[in-house]
């Protein structure tokens, strides 16, 4: 079922001149409405910080560098590039940090991975990578190996951020990598690296090792890497993005980039998306990312009841704050999925049954206070719902 959109409530021009250029390219069309929209801008210095904000000024600054609109000052533009160079200093930082995981870690472990998202995508869909924002590294890795990387990585400089009072020593480390889904080393350039065992919350969507076995190689200097299929990369983004309502800019960008690139083949992409189950998350994204691309925006577009709700949760997460979308995210129908129509029964029912067991999951912060001997880590399962609740309780008395 389709439903066609009248105009909603007029959107903030600041936004829409940044969705709008949240594309490598412009077409006359875009560009004559971004030009029109500039006019409107009330406050250049407000609009810089927002597209900081948003992870797309770089490629903001390019396009309005070359739009050269009347109502922007040279003084404006300018600060705008001393801004976008910051970036762009920061971004070629993490690239640095990329090619030393590989060279200190990876290759000496000879491990098995997948990096996915940040560097690596702007690397390879990206006309000039250094314009796509990345705030870390992301990899997936076996979970088997997972203490072995640490204790090596540890080693080499690389310092505990999630859990941060991670001990070095191999009961620490095979515990944590027992019980904790992500773990995030500062790199010794200052780049947070989350190494994955997983890269959903339960399992449901992707298998570790598929995902693992799977991947393309992908050169980066001298160095092979190995990254996502083109077709399964973009499947992933669609579910990821729905996840935190397309909140950030450069992720309509990601969209942008992959659709460009040589070995994008839709048929093989919904092909994917069908063996995930995420078709209606895939066809979704793309409603909302080709109704934002529209200069007309969505004034008499048809949009099937998925689109638009999507369209609606995201505008709303666009237009608010960091504590605007984690209130939205509250209101899931799972930590997987941000809306009902995108899972079934079965996925629910399973998070739902989940729920039990989650209680008595320890983590890290149990073993930290209380580190027991492997043979007897049975006991944090057994005393896990006691101790939250004890510190439920002490922390709300230390709130009166």
């Amino acid at each position: 079922m389709t439903v066609t959109l009248g105009v909603p409530a007029r959107l903030d021009p600041c936004l829409r001149l940044l969705i709008l250029l949240a594309r490598l390219e412009l077409t006359e069309a875009q560009a004559r409405a971004a030009l029109a929209l500039c006019d409107e801008i009330p406050d250049w210095e407000l609009f810089t910080r927002r597209a900081q904000e948003r992870f797309v000024l770089p490629l903001v600054y390019r396009h309005l560098r070359k739009l050269s609109p009347p109502s922007l000052s040279v003084e404006r533009l300018e600060t705008m590039k001393l801004h976008s160079l910051s970036v762009l200093q920061y971004n070629l930082n993490v690239t640095a940090a990329l090619r030393d995981l590989v060279k200190e870690l990876l290759g000496p472990l000879e491990l098995q991975h997948v990096f996915f998202k940040g560097p690596t995508l702007a690397t390879r869909y990206y006309d000039e990578p250094a314009m796509r924002f990345c705030q870390d590294i992301d990899i997936l890795v076996p979970r088997e190996r997972m203490a072995e990387l640490l204790d090596h990585a540890l080693s080499q400089g690389y310092t505990p951020l999630d859990p941060e009072a991670l001990k070095g020593d191999a009961n620490s480390l095979a515990f944590v990598s027992r019980v904790q889904k992500v773990i995030t080393l500062v790199s010794p350039r200052r780049i947070a690296i989350e190494f994955h065992q997983r890269i959903d919350n339960i399992g449901s969507i992707y298998d570790s090792r598929q995902v693992l076995a799977a991947a393309e190689p992908m050169r980066v200097g001298k160095n092979y890497i190995s990254v996502m299929p083109t077709e399964e990369l973009f499947v992933y983004i669609c579910w990821h993005h729905t996840k935190h309502y397309w909140s950030h800019l450069h992720w309509l960008v990601d969209m942008d980039a992959i659709q460009r690139h040589p070995s994008f083949d839709l048929k093989a992409v919904m092909a994917c998306a069908d063996r995930r189950n995420l078709r209606s998350t895939v066809e979704a994204s793309l409603e909302l990312f080709n109704t934002l691309a529209d200069p007309e925006l969505w004034e008499g577009k048809a949009l099937s009841e998925p689109g638009k709700e999507m369209l609606t949760m995201s505008l709303k997460a666009m237009q608010g704050d960091h504590q605007v979308e984690l209130a939205m995210r509250r209101q899931k129908a799972t930590p997987d999925f941000s809306f009902s129509w995108q899972t079934d029964a079965r996925r629910w029912l399973s998070w739902k049954l989940l729920g039990w067991t989650r209680l008595f999951r320890p983590s890290y912060a149990d073993y930290q206070s209380w580190p027991l001997p492997p043979g007897w880590q049975w006991l944090y399962r057994v005393t896990r719902p006691f101790r939250e609740s004890y510190v439920r309780l002490t922390s709300g008395s230390a709130h009166k």
